[in-house]
């Protein structure tokens, strides 16, 4: 059972699992989000592109280091970064969804081309980590634009969350077909974060360890299948 009286000021939003920086808990950000006065309004939604650029940007350097491992034919290792570039991802398109229905838009975005319809997956593993990284290097970009220009004018600040959420999918439609076409079992982002964040209350809360929390919330996970 969790640890009661924990404070959730005192959790860790970050870990460091292989360099890597992931927030632990989306839904926990999203509370603090809500009940800040300064995450309301368009500087929200800017600072929302702004986290999904960062995970983006975390997503392409787990694709490249893949593509490294692959040229050694680690695959242990290859396969340990696309879980982490499917982790990133899917959390910098959630946060890109939230940053479009924030910044005003009406109605859903049409879908990109389903991936068998556009271009299929290469033989070569280390060029398909290549694209990817790229799509989500293009992602990170546009969302970068994006928070420059919500704090702007509010139809150009739309326009740009509209582009920003496009590329967004498109990244992660291809890491997705990645992990699916190589067999890689992957957790979603947030389904990883809640129970990590269930270990760490129930281990007393303590500060400085959380990778030990997120490594273990996805080991039970794996267990669970």
């Amino acid at each position: 059972m969790a640890e009661q009286g924990c404070l959730l000021s005192s959790y860790p939003d970050k870990i460091g699992i292989g360099g890597s920086n992931p927030p632990l808990s989306a839904t926990v950000l999203s509370n603090r989000a809500a009940s800040t006065p300064n995450h309301r309004g368009r500087n929200a939604v800017s600072d929302t592109h702004r986290q999904s650029a960062d995970q983006h940007e975390l997503a392409a350097h787990a694709h490249r280091t893949a593509a490294e491992h692959n040229e050694n034919e680690n695959n242990e290792l290859v396969n340990w970064h696309l879980q982490r570039a499917m982790q990133y991802s899917d959390h910098a398109y959630k946060l890109a969804k939230e940053a479009y229905s924030n910044s005003g838009q009406l109605g859903s975005l049409e879908p990109t081309p389903a991936l068998h319809d556009t271009e299929p997956l290469y033989q070569n593993r280390k060029q398909n980590h290549n694209r990817a990284a790229e799509l989500h290097d293009r992602a990170a970009n546009a969302h970068r634009v994006a928070q420059k220009h919500e704090k702007g004018d509010e139809i150009t600040g739309q326009k740009h969350s509209h582009q920003a959420l496009y590329h967004s999918q498109a990244a992660n439609e291809l890491t997705k077909a990645m992990a699916s076409g190589y067999g890689v079992t992957t957790f979603a982002h947030d389904e990883i974060a809640t129970l990590a964040y269930e270990l760490w209350q129930a281990r007393g809360c303590p500060y400085g360890s959380p990778e030990e929390d997120w490594s273990r919330a996805e080991s039970e996970l794996r267990a669970r299948q």
